[in-house]
Order: structure tokens, then sequence, then C-alpha cells
């Protein structure tokens, strides 16, 4: 089928993409579940579902008697990716009437995250940093040095997460090393001269190395197997990529910073089975 998706309005395609979220992860939806959640008139919900059914008619039935639409059994998403984290990810925020949104459900809890005071005005010329190529002069607040006035010349030219705090990646001119600064310790930022750092010579931050992940030896067999399954590995190892540069916050999130654990198998339950190889990247 060609995709026709792409050239719909903005609004159009969220209305739909709720109307086969719906359809998809429910098992049922009809007119009243598009205009209590947009705010639209029934006529337009008629519109919706008409043009949904014109995109993808194998997807959708309407079952009379009950009033409602349901997926065929030949479903095939147009709109929607069909996956546990994306499921999670609709349901905690998903758009609502007048463009608000709506973040929890009275079925899915979530744990708080206290949030990190990052500045509107320090963000703003960061980004405009990245943007334009420009040096920040910064007045940067860290452990070694917590005082004021400690300012410091950086070339930004990425952002990073580790969920928790966010940190701006740059070329540290005091240093001469491309470093991290975490964004909420960042007093004052102001736009100094344009930039020549390049960039690409971050290492670390353009190059990748593969994570290897296991069941913690320290488990017995029918635990390993939880383990297993839990992640979706085979034979025991679970393979996937990560930036050299977010090594070390990856390594501390998933507590796989150390070979010799002397936590129980039962509290870190995934060790990293390449952590040489990984340790080696770290020091590159």
């Amino acid at each position: 089928m060609e995709d026709q998706s792409v050239t719909i309005p903005w609004s159009t395609r969220k209305r739909l993409q709720y109307l086969e979220f719906k359809l998809f992860w429910e098992g049922r939806v009809n007119r009243g579940d598009l205009t209590t959640e947009f705010g639209t008139s029934i006529p337009q919900a008629s519109v919706d579902f008409t043009k949904y059914q014109e995109m993808a008619p194998s997807n959708i039935s309407y079952n009379s008697s009950a009033k409602y639409y349901v997926p065929t059994e030949t479903f095939k998403p147009i709109f929607i990716e069909l996956s546990a984290d994306a499921y999670f990810s609709t349901i905690l925020c998903s758009p609502t009437i007048e463009n608000r949104v709506t973040c929890g459900s009275d079925i899915i809890g979530l744990v708080p995250n206290p949030s990190r005071v990052i500045d509107v005005d320090i963000l703003r010329t960061v980004v405009q940093a990245i943007k334009y190529k420009q040096i920040v002069s910064v007045d940067y607040r860290s452990f070694n040095n917590p005082q004021p006035g400690s300012t410091r010349l950086i070339s930004p030219h990425a952002f990073g997460t580790d969920g928790s705090r966010w940190h701006v990646r740059a070329y540290c001119h005091d240093s001469n090393k491309f470093k991290d600064f975490v964004l909420g310790r960042i007093a004052s930022a102001t736009m100094a001269s344009e930039s020549d750092v390049d960039v690409n010579s971050d290492r670390q931050w353009f190059n990748y190395v593969d994570v290897v992940i296991g069941p913690n030896p320290k488990l017995n067999d029918a635990q390993k197997a939880i383990v297993t399954m839990d992640y979706g590995m085979t034979n025991f190892e679970l393979r996937f990529t990560c930036r050299i540069a977010l090594l070390y916050y990856l390594s501390k999130k998933l507590g796989i910073d150390r070979k010799d654990n002397d936590r129980a198998g039962e509290e870190q339950q995934i060790v990293a089975i390449n952590l040489d190889e990984i340790h080696a990247a770290m020091r590159q």
C-alpha cells in the first residue's frame, strides 16, 4: 500500500493515530472516543473513520450490533508502532482537547523523578551556540570548583542524558578536550565568538561500542532463566550499542560498572560480559 499518511494534515494524523491505537490495543473504538479525546464533532469523527477505512480497509471492521469498530485478523499498523515501549509512552502522555497533554493514567503508575533545574535562558544560549557553532563563556559550578566565578570557554555540539539529568557535550578550551557539562550547574552563559573546533574530532561522541550484558553468575539457573526472559536475551546474552561518551552513564544506570560485584545476584541481576572492552573504550 502506498503511504498516504505523509500527505495528511498533522491534526488529522494525530486523530487517526489515536483511532488506530485504540483499535489495536483496546480492541474497539467508536466516534465517541475521538470526540471525547479531541473535542471534535460527531460529523468530523465520521470523516476521520471514513479516511482511515480508505487508507487501511483491511485493518478495521464495524460491529453493527455493538456499534463500534474492531481490528481485523489481518491488521497491519500504518500510524503506530507495535511495541510495549510505544504503548506505555503513548498512554503516559497523549494529546487531548486543545492540545493539552495528559500524563498518567489510573492503570499506570509512574515513579516520581525529581527534576533538575535548567535555566531557560542558559539553555537557549547553548542551543544557539550549537546551531551557529559559537564559543560560549560559562560560569560552571562543579564539586572541584564549587565557588562562583569559575569561568571557562566551551564549544558545545550536542546534548546527552542518562534519563535523570541533561548535560551538554562540548569542547573545553581550558582543558583542551571534549567533556560533559551538567546543564543545571551552569550559572551563566554568554556567547563569546565563532568556534573553529571540528566537532567530528570528538571520537567518543561519534563512535560506538557494543555492550553485552547477561545474568549475574551468582544467580541460580532458574533465576538466570527469569532474567533472560525479562530482557529478551538469546543464549543468556543481550547485545546493544552505545556511544562511547555515554558508557559511563549507562554503566552506572545499569549497575554494571564493576567486575567483582559484592552485591547479591538478586540485587544486581545483570552484569557486563565485556566489561574489559567497555573500560578500554572509555579510556580512549
